[in-house]
């Protein structure tokens, strides 16, 4: 089944506008994979009609499963580990360290898909930090666009191929239980994560400041301007000794900003610089 130029086009541009997502011409394969199971399920004759009924908006929740259906949840637990490592012998020890009065920490998971992420550094603060769970106060706030990818997430439950994506048998034993072939994560990482819908590219809710936030794998989705005006907005909740992370194959260059890039262990993340 293939999609017509027309409504191509009308997707293409109602996914940048809403998501700030940009997909070219040659993904057309992508757009016919990622939408003909949402074809089947709702019985819809073809995908120009399923995108023409978006046009017309017949359905409100078609448009937010089509848009969540074309972003990209890829994801696994310590994705690319060299974060993490920083956070566990960089980060975390200089931020105990200088918020000894406020015994406060926060975290922000941007683009969280199914949990991973966030999950993972609950992971990490039990394993190595365990100390500070119990007499400061810690969060771990976690968002994403897709309400379908964070129902998954809330509900803690993966599968052996996504616990095998990250996890050594030792912290799988350790942190997550049996749960109908499945595994559960603990309630000691669970208590630390809060959920949102969160649209990077709309008007955000009330946010808290923020230490550490993960917008990693994001953001080589986006256009320059999009980029430029997302860690624009970002350096507004994040705290000025904060750090943030950005993929591997991200950078901020080309864009404006008011970072400084500092070195981590086998990575690279930023500050924001004095204003």
């Amino acid at each position: 089944m293939k999609v017509g130029a027309p409504q191509f086009t009308y997707l293409c541009e109602l996914l940048r506008k809403r998501t700030g997502v940009v997909i070219d011409g040659s993904k057309e394969y992508l757009v016919v994979a990622r939408l003909m199971p949402i074809v089947r399920q709702r019985a819809i004759p073809s995908l120009d009609t399923l995108i023409d009924r978006i046009r017309k908006g017949i359905d409100p929740t078609l448009e937010r499963d089509v848009l969540s259906a074309m972003m990209t949840h890829e994801t696994s637990f310590f994705r690319d580990r060299s974060p993490f490592e920083t956070l566990r012998q960089q980060l975390i020890p200089a931020l105990i360290e200088r918020r000894a009065a406020q015994r406060q920490l926060t975290f922000w998971s941007a683009a969280c898909s199914t949990g991973q992420e966030p999950y993972s550094i609950a992971i990490l603060l039990n394993e190595h930090f365990r100390d500070l769970l119990g007499s400061w106060q810690v969060r771990i706030l976690a968002t994403d666009f897709s309400e379908t990818v964070l129902t998954q997430a809330r509900a803690g439950v993966f599968n052996n191929l996504e616990t095998a994506r990250g996890l050594s048998p030792e912290l799988l034993q350790k942190y997550f239980r049996p749960l109908q072939g499945k595994w559960s994560i603990s309630q000691d990482c669970r208590r630390l994560v809060e959920f949102r819908t969160l649209n990077l590219n709309t008007t955000w809710p009330m946010m808290p400041l923020c230490d550490i936030v993960f917008v990693r794998n994001v953001m080589i989705y986006f256009d320059i301007a999009t980029r430029a005006t997302l860690v624009e907005r970002i350096r507004h909740v994040l705290r000025p000794d904060g750090a943030l992370f950005l993929g591997g194959a991200e950078s901020l260059i080309g864009t404006e900003n008011g970072y400084e890039r500092l070195t981590g262990v086998g990575c690279s993340y930023y500050r924001p610089k004095p204003r």
